[in-house]
């Protein structure tokens, strides 16, 4: 017979009915181990691969082993010019978006400010624009010659140099700035909600100002997020790909991830590619090492798993310079790029400007019918998101299970590997899969296949945290029940778990496939003519350029993940992490 334990120390066989038949399977091929055996390939080809054959490619050269494409990047300085302005990026976006982010969570959070919910949807709507649409947005609004901006500008003050140059280390870091604030906000405001305020209200008895206690108490205490915070800004703006290709590399501001991508072209220079990836793959390690450490830090012990009782600041006059201060970066990170991107897919010639005679839906009508990669990139992208989201839902699944209730041994180690790809870059992970899959036993390059593949590890951590999330909260004793009236134990998973879990597989199904859709930086390593998918194909446009079908394409990409993130929101409740059942 054989026999496993659960968390809670119960012992559950695989073969209850039978295991004492002498027909009962051996215990390596019971329907367990076979499950623990499958997934546990799946996640060595998914994650391990690929990562073996970057670290290969990186030593290896025709000459056989050799660290000449080490000795290559620490000579070239264009790889030196390439880190340094990385390092620019990320610091300038840390610290400002900290400086954003950080009091907007604050004033949405414990303070009085007027419509919370309304700054909340505009933040969070910066966080999923794409970086790139982002990007696009900001070009129209404030490129040097024809953006909206710098034409008003001239004709307002009738002078010839434009008032912001989007095209310049300014204007990068402005627009990477808008695209990863909302980090800072996020981490921010969970910290001051899950805070008790009691401490604050006694220092305030005691006769400590409101600014005072946000200095001295508030502030301190939410100081593992803030750094936790700046870290992500930090880590995001150094692997950013569609901001630096559409701002930077017009200006001649070259940073990491497009100078990888320059090495792809043809013919492409995999070995050295891996060369850069692998510095970056260790910076964001040593990064989020970092960062768990001061979140894990136990001096900061009011900060507890349920929040306290919290107090309302009151603002009193000030609510309306602070609402004014949120309006002001909402407005420049969220409604001027919407209004921008939106407006100009409605125009039927952009350089004729806004008028009611120049209104038109052609834009969507050559983009879906006659632009040649329009309908097939949102085919490619549907396709590759829900192959995506349904294999990595249909692993983790697995992986949550059978990690959650100890069923396996190493099941830590499995969890360990589902949750790996959280610090591989996309580009890095795409040059991994292109040294992988892109010649014989088995090609794969030039295949929808490998950007699902891509797409699928990339953003698998997600569908599992969600489904391990949804698993705990499910009472062992419903499967012990059905073990003990003999069901296998994939019996159990099928008929039990699964529909227990259903909320947190269809929040891990979102998640993965929202950020699939507008995934630019693995894509564009691992694309061509016929597997392109809407990110690439907007890129595409973008360098013929065909600013109509830029912005129609864009906004097609943001419809589509509004209608799933908010189809989700109802259908979960607004519970998209997928913690209940």
């Amino acid at each position: 017979m054989v026999v496993s334990k659960t968390s809670n120390g119960s012992q559950l066989n695989d073969n209850p009915a039978g295991g004492d038949s002498p027909f009962a399977l051996p215990r390596w091929l019971s329907a367990t181990s076979l499950l623990w055996l499958g997934v546990t390939i799946a996640l060595l080809v998914l994650v391990l691969l690929p990562m073996y054959h970057l670290l290969a490619e990186s030593v290896t050269t025709e000459a056989g082993l050799s660290l000449a494409h080490y000795g290559e990047l620490l000579r070239n300085e264009v790889f030196h010019t390439a880190i340094k302005n990385s390092l620019i990026l990320g610091a300038a976006c840390g610290v400002l978006g900290m400086l954003m982010g950080a009091p907007l969570a604050w004033l949405v959070s414990r303070t009085d400010i007027p419509a919370p919910g309304l700054i909340r949807i505009g933040v969070l709507g910066a966080f999923v624009t794409p970086g790139f649409v982002n990007a696009l947005s900001w070009i129209l609004l404030a490129g040097p010659n024809a953006g909206v901006i710098n034409k008003t500008w001239r004709a307002v003050t009738g002078s010839a140099e434009p008032l912001i140059n989007i095209f310049s280390l300014e204007g990068l870091i402005l627009v990477s700035l808008a695209t990863v604030y909302p980090l800072a906000f996020l981490f921010m405001y969970n910290a001051f909600e899950m805070m008790d305020t009691e401490v604050e209200e006694a220092a305030r008895v005691s006769g400590a100002g409101k600014f005072k206690v946000l200095a001295t108490i508030t502030l301190p205490l939410a100081w593992p997020a803030a750094v936790a915070g700046f870290i992500l800004m930090f880590l995001e703006s150094l692997i950013l790909y569609g901001v630096p290709a559409t701002i930077g590399v017009p200006a001649q501001i070259y940073v990491i991830t497009t100078q990888l991508w320059s090495l792809f072209e043809y013919p492409p220079q995999v070995g050295l590619a891996a060369a850069v990836s692998l510095p970056l793959l260790l910076v964001t390690m040593v990064l989020l090492w970092l960062q768990r450490r001061m979140l894990s830090r136990g001096n900061y012990a009011t900060i507890r798993g349920k929040g306290g009782r919290r107090h309302r600041v009151s603002l009193g006059l000030w609510k309306w310079p602070a609402l004014a201060l949120t309006f002001v970066i909402i407005l420049f990170t969220f409604i001027l790029p919407y209004w921008m991107i939106i407006g100009t897919s409605l125009l039927e010639q952009s350089w004729k400007g806004f008028s009611f005679d120049n209104l038109s839906l052609v834009n969507f009508t050559y983009v879906l019918f006659d632009y040649e990669f329009g309908l097939l990139s949102i085919k490619n992208s549907i396709i590759t998101g829900l192959g995506a989201a349904s294999f990595g839902v249909a692993i983790t699944a697995v992986i949550a299970y059978l990690a959650e209730r100890e069923i396996v041994p190493l099941g830590n180690w499995l969890a360990f590997l589902a949750t790996a790809p959280l610090v591989i870059p996309g580009m890095v992970f795409a040059v991994g899969l292109f040294a992988a899959y892109s010649s014989e036993p088995i090609m794969l390059y030039g295949t929808l296949t490998i950007i699902t593949l891509a797409y699928l590890t990339k953003f698998m951590p997600f569908a599992f945290m969600s489904c391990t999330a949804s698993l705990s909260s499910i009472y062992v004793e419903l499967e012990s029940a059905a073990r003990v009236l003999g069901a296998s134990r994939v019996r159990v998973l099928r008929d039990v778990t699964v529909p227990l879990m259903k909320t947190g597989l269809l929040a891990g199904f979102i998640l993965i496939f929202v950020p699939s859709v507008k995934e630019l930086s693995s894509s564009v390593l691992l694309y061509n003519s016929k597997t392109t998918v809407i990110a690439t194909a907007i890129m595409d446009a973008y360098m013929l350029p065909s600013w109509e079908a830029v912005a129609a394409l864009s906004v097609i990409l943001l419809a589509l993940n509004a209608v799933v993130i908010l189809f989700g929101y109802w259908l979960l409740g607004g519970n998209i992490l997928g913690q209940g059942r």
